[in-house]
């Protein structure tokens, strides 16, 4: 049985604080391949506009050229309308086969938010969950939101989590990376330096091509 990680997000644009979650991911569960997802149309983020789907996909290629276990999927802009997570599960079931055992990496604010998701009920039916543990002082840890949220669910385990259809959540601990895609889009918008941030061949590849990052941008 393949263990395949799915780790989606806009990646606008692919910073280390991305790589870091998704080395510490493959450390953790040995998957076999970790699939990095971007969105096309996020359903979640409906405050601005997105730099274009071939050039954040562009740029994550750039990023992870050298993790040979990491793989860009352009699963979500092969379909119309918004990218839901249940959508794109569905579609890598059918093309991987019952040979494969998924699991769906989330950051902790979204995973608090995971009741709003689209078909959520089945989702979490069908993938298991590695949500990403960072300290904070603003939202509720993963035992909270299970315990509030997801009463289907019980304790495994240190930080592991079983429902009745078998599926998991895991919260994985790991340490805060000072990076985010915003933080990093306003400081390309000011002429900042990101060194530290972002790799190099994505920076290279934003100012090749013109992208006015942290501007709203037609996709």
């Amino acid at each position: 049985m393949k263990q395949i990680g799915l780790f989606g997000g806009t990646f606008d644009p692919v910073h280390y604080g991305h790589l870091a979650v998704g080395k510490a991911a493959i450390a953790r569960f040995a998957f076999d391949i970790l699939y990095f997802i971007p969105a096309a149309v996020p359903p979640h983020k409906t405050e601005r506009l997105i730099t274009p789907f071939s050039h954040r996909v562009a740029m994550l290629r750039l990023a992870l050229k050298d993790e040979p276990r990491f793989v860009v999927s352009e699963i979500e802009g092969q379909r119309n309308g918004p990218s839901y997570t249940i959508d794109t599960l569905s579609q890598f079931r059918q093309e991987l086969g019952p040979g494969a055992d998924f699991f769906f990496i989330i950051g902790l604010d979204a995973f608090g938010d995971i009741t709003t998701w689209n078909r959520y009920r089945k989702l979490l039916a069908a993938t298991s969950f590695v949500v990403i543990d960072r300290p904070t002082h603003h939202r509720r840890t993963v035992a909270q939101v299970v315990a509030e949220d997801l009463p289907d669910y019980r304790e495994a385990g240190t930080g592991v989590w079983r429902n009745t259809a078998g599926m998991h959540i895991y919260a994985l601990e790991m340490n805060p990376v000072a990076v985010s895609s915003s933080l990093v889009r306003e400081r390309l918008r000011r002429r900042m330096d990101v060194q530290g941030m972002v790799p190099q061949v994505v920076v290279e590849y934003l100012r090749s091509n013109g992208l006015p990052l942290g501007e709203e941008v037609k996709g």
